[in-house]
């Protein structure tokens, strides 16, 4: 499974769900998904998707689930190379909740956890009017709008609350306090998260790997032998390495003496025309010399060669012995213990016999 932090944000109107979003999205490079806005963005492009959303919407009813996932997988699309998504007002039900699980998976992800801001009924109920001074909102005004909201909101996200506790992703995060505080209680419980999904991946690993308890004994008990019998060849393949060298050496040496000197050319001294007399080229080496010093350091050096290839064979060979004698051993165990449970049947069965006989008689 790629590993990517996908964040589920939660949080009552007024908990500052939208300023700790836009922290987190800064600090971990994730992608913003909004499902509000993600509808508005298909209908202003004017995607098949888009113009489904905007005929439902404009006959006032909701947006079906699978219109929105299908927007979802798009957005998800276009940014395939992201770290990480948040989840903003998705999912609103466990039914959505498990067709986002679905989505996900099959992009090769998953939630890595649900974080909720926590903030009592009465704090938000202050947090709302005070915001409302300023926001001018008439839902933001009015106490009665506020509590009805506030327990909608609770009423809603409930279901959602025990599907993903179920799923060990849940997380409460104390809403009150300043926003750095609270960001802070969001960073650790995500350092959290993230040590929580190495965990994770190193255990589908291990299950790749189709380890078992069998195969860490088994691989204990041969580990010195193997590591002794794996020190020795790499002694050897030093050791042939260091001959290769001077055998090397040997040879360049062979060469260089079987190679003729060259002769400085003699000064010409000045005498008459008539008198000169052509100099005897001076007589070559005969090439069969040369061949015969070179075989004869091959020869020497062949022997040695030999010798330290069977000793890293015997070793290979010794070290193959030592894995098939555990894995033997393991086998033979194995088929003991199967012969120790189908004797107490046959014993049993025989007795049972000799007493029906007996009553026979």
């Amino acid at each position: 499974m790629k590993k990517m932090l996908n964040l589920v944000l939660f949080g009552p109107p007024g908990a500052g769900k939208g300023t700790q979003s836009e922290n987190l999205i800064s600090k971990y490079g994730l992608v913003h998904l909004s499902t509000g806005d993600i509808l508005r963005s298909e209908i202003d492009r004017g995607t098949a998707l888009g113009k489904k959303a905007k005929e439902i919407m404009d006959k006032g009813e909701l947006v079906s689930d699978d219109i929105v996932i299908g927007m979802i997988e798009s957005k998800l699309d276009d940014n395939a190379n992201a770290k990480g998504f948040i989840f903003d007002g998705f999912p609103r039900t466990t039914a959505q909740a498990i067709a986002l699980d679905d989505l996900l998976q099959k992009k090769g992800t998953g939630i890595s956890g649900m974080l909720a801001l926590e903030v009592d009924d009465e704090e938000l109920t202050k947090r709302l009017l005070k915001r409302g001074e300023s926001s001018g909102r008439a839902d933001d005004r009015n106490e009665d709008i506020i509590r009805r909201r506030i327990l909608e909101y609770n009423t809603k996200t409930l279901p959602l609350k025990t599907f993903y506790s179920e799923q060990g992703k849940f997380h409460s995060i104390e809403g009150i306090g300043s926003i750095d505080q609270i960001f802070k209680l969001l960073v650790d419980r995500i350092t959290f998260l993230d040590a929580e999904m190495d965990l994770t991946a190193l255990e589908s690993d291990l299950e790749h790997l189709d380890l078992t308890i069998q195969d860490f004994e088994v691989a204990n008990e041969i580990a010195p032998e193997l590591l002794l019998e794996i020190d020795a060849i790499k002694r050897i393949e030093a050791e042939e390495a260091e001959e290769e060298k001077e055998n090397r050496k040997q040879e360049a040496k062979a060469k260089k003496a079987t190679t003729p000197a060259k002769k400085a050319p003699a000064k010409k001294a000045p005498a008459k025309p008539a008198a000169k007399k052509i100099a005897k080229p001076a007589k070559k080496t005969k090439p069969a010399v040369k061949k015969k010093a070179v075989k004869k350091v091959a020869k020497k050096a062949a022997p040695k060669k030999a010798v330290k290839k069977v000793a890293k064979k015997k070793v290979v060979t010794k070290a193959k012995k030592v894995v098939k004698k555990a894995v033997k051993k393991k086998v033979v165990a194995k088929k003991t213990v199967a012969k120790k449970v189908t004797k107490k049947p046959a014993k049993k069965i025989a007795k049972s016999k000799a007493k029906k006989s007996g009553k026979r008689k």
